[in-house]
């Protein structure tokens, strides 16, 4: 059964009065560059990698393959892309272990590790499921590495547009955090990068969904890239709560960032939440039967639906308890 892991890609346009979003339309032609060159890179015969992200340990991270498919859905058709990732190394030589001298040299394109990672990109939500199996890098190794190997091409056909990669977070681990019984926070820090224009619900019924949906549709007014936030307590004392402007980052880092907490439990224990830690995870319930790559496709391309429903529901499972935000309703 396979399990799989989310990450948020967007083009985002540096100058909005210049330039728009790039849309489905934009995202397709992303994939569509990785697969061309995937294709002339194997007609010239050239090593894989050659458009590798170098990795630790003289390992390797590329695209394998790129493929789009489209399939009917209520308002038009729609597409998807599925393919494959690879971790490798290159394998030049292999030498005698007890006299050093070489026993094998490779004609180029060897490995002798190597890892696939399957994946499933969605251009209209821009969210990318990628296989959480054995050798797959960390967290920010792997944000590291698609940003490079796919910020060639995004460097090549949109450059008035700006690559960011964020991982989904489960909403409910914010919510668990903030059940957590508390006598004060240590520091707060986070981060946003402001997001595609329809990424983001406005509720004006909640004062601090709300609040979170004008801050962001802020940030992309004032063309601001990134909203960092920072807020800490006097030496040896504590802050009674976070801001609500904290709060309301929360909300949004769920699907756009990242955020880390420092606090003391009841117990005067410091303690500290890392938003990273919680990675958004869905697993693929494997039909036992031949159903073909663009169904099983269409059965990632749903846990990606899932995925982002999780990341965005961030204020609804937060607020199990009325009192996290508004201590004094």
């Amino acid at each position: 059964m396979a399990t799989f892991k989310f990450y948020n890609i967007q083009l985002l346009p540096m100058d909005r009065k210049k330039d728009s979003e790039v849309g489905v339309t934009g995202y397709c032609q992303l994939f569509k560059s990785v697969e061309k060159q995937l294709e002339s890179l194997r007609e010239e015969k050239q090593k894989l990698s050659s458009i590798s992200a170098k990795l630790i340990g003289d390992m390797f991270f590329s695209t394998f393959s790129a493929s789009t498919y489209s399939y009917p859905a209520e308002g038009g058709k729609q597409y998807l892309i599925h393919g494959y990732f690879l971790k490798f190394d290159d394998v030049n030589t292999l030498v005698d272990t007890e006299s050093g001298k070489v026993s094998y040299t490779s004609s180029g394109n060897n490995s002798s590790r190597r890892f696939q990672f399957e994946y499933v990109f969605d251009p209209n939500l821009h969210i990318l499921a990628i296989q959480d199996a054995r050798g797959l890098p960390t967290r920010n190794a792997l944000i590291r590495s698609l940003n490079e190997v796919l910020g060639y091409h995004a460097i090549k056909l949109f450059p008035n547009h700006s690559l960011e990669i964020i991982e989904l977070t489960s909403a409910e681990s914010i919510r668990d955090f903030f059940l957590v019984p508390k006598k004060g926070y240590k520091t707060y820090k986070g981060e946003v990068t402001f997001s595609n224009s329809d990424d983001f619900d406005f509720d004006a019924e909640d004062e601090l969904r709300e609040l979170a949906g004008k801050l962001e549709s802020e940030l992309k007014t004032n063309e601001v890239h990134r909203w960092e936030t920072e807020y800490r307590s006097f030496k040896d004392s504590l802050m009674n709560d976070l801001p609500k402007n904290a709060k309301a980052q929360l909300i949004l880092a769920a699907k756009f960032g990242n955020a880390e907490v420092s606090y003391k439990d009841e117990h005067n224990e410091l303690k500290k939440y890392k938003m990273e830690d919680y990675p958004v995870k869905e697993r693929l319930q494997e039909s036992g039967t031949a159903q073909g790559i663009k169904n099983r496709a269409l059965d990632i391309k749903n846990l990606i639906t899932l995925a982002n429903r999780k990341a965005k529901k961030a204020l609804k499972a937060i607020r199990v308890n009325r009192n996290i935000f508004n201590k004094d309703e």
